[in-house]
């Protein structure tokens, strides 16, 4: 089976808005807007499919209010890696109370069977994949957000597909089995940005092993001694990774990366040829980091190159 730390990328759940005219909006301000979300994805080393099936989705409001409860009459199995770019699935498109949500839950059969929702690896082989209490509670996205009745906003709920999915090992007789947990975070779409650019060819071939496994490093800010991913740190560290890509490389070098939804500001972006040694549970001291780029700008509505020589 593969390693986890090789399963680079995001997965985003988009609020997005159909012909200019859609609000993602809660209950409890009065009247109704109408509401359309959909999923979307990123590319990721490491895996060829990830499909989730989704029955439905339930909007809890941050008043304790009943959840407003959308359900499929068929279920949407979708592959969450067709999804690239600034693509998007959609989940659902009708009216709902506009006012303040607390929470996002969506209702998926992800029961560890293969039949049901899976992960197809690279290397071969499918895993069922496991949402741990998913038949009573669904996948709960904490993230509240509020909206005018009046409003139009989009949001995106952004996935780290490397925190996101955990393949532990089987035990003997089991059928292999991968957790999928919640990793987000909520962005307004009217005021984000992109990052992309092409990785050369000099830095994925690797000239101090015999292999690369690439990987470039987003940061918040200026990180001048950038870290690799570790979940496990009990304190905010400035040096951890907001989030990761695994370079795709068309017929021809160079390679590209995309860092998609990020909110206007200041980041850092690092390069690693050690991307598959990077347990994202801990702190790995083999994850070098080289070359480390700062100083980039993301403004909203725009998409900023940075090039990695």
């Amino acid at each position: 089976m593969i390693s986890t730390a090789r399963l680079l990328g995001s997965l985003a759940l988009l609020c997005a808005s159909v012909g200019g005219l859609v609000a993602c909006s809660g209950s409890g301000g009065g009247g109704a807007a109408q509401v359309t979300m959909a999923v979307a994805d990123a590319p990721v080393d490491g895996a060829t499919a990830v499909v989730v099936k989704f029955t439905g989705v339930q909007l809890i409001p941050a008043d304790g209010g009943s959840p407003v409860a959308i359900t499929f009459a068929q279920p949407k199995t979708i592959d969450l890696l067709t999804q690239s770019g600034t693509a998007s699935a959609i989940l659902f498109n009708q009216p709902i109370p506009a006012g303040s949500y607390g929470q996002v839950r969506l209702l998926v059969t992800a029961d560890g069977d293969p039949a049901n929702s899976y992960i197809v690896l690279s290397g071969g082989g499918t895993d069922g994949l496991l949402v741990p209490s998913g038949a009573q509670t669904g996948l709960k996205l904490v993230t509240g957000f509020t909206v005018p009745a009046s409003g139009v906003v989009d949001y995106t709920i952004d996935f780290d597909l490397r925190q996101a999915i955990t393949c532990p090992p089987g035990l003997a007789g089991q059928t292999p089995v991968c957790i999928l947990k919640p990793v987000e975070r909520l962005v307004d779409d009217s005021s984000v940005g992109n990052i992309q650019g092409a990785v050369s060819n000099t830095l994925v071939v690797s000239t101090t092993t015999s292999t690369c496994s690439p990987g470039v490093y987003l940061y918040n800010g200026t990180v001048t001694v950038p870290e690799d991913m570790n979940s496990s740190a009990t304190t905010p560290d400035p040096n951890q990774p907001l989030s990761t890509s695994a370079p795709v490389a068309n017929s021809q070098p160079p390679y590209y990366y995309q860092f998609t939804f990020l909110p206007p500001g200041n980041y850092t972006l690092a390069f690693t040829c050690q991307a598959n040694q990077d347990n994202p549970a801990q702190a790995d001291s083999a994850v070098k980091f080289s070359p480390v780029k700062t100083g980039i700008v993301v403004t909203a509505g725009q998409t900023t190159t940075a090039d990695l020589p």
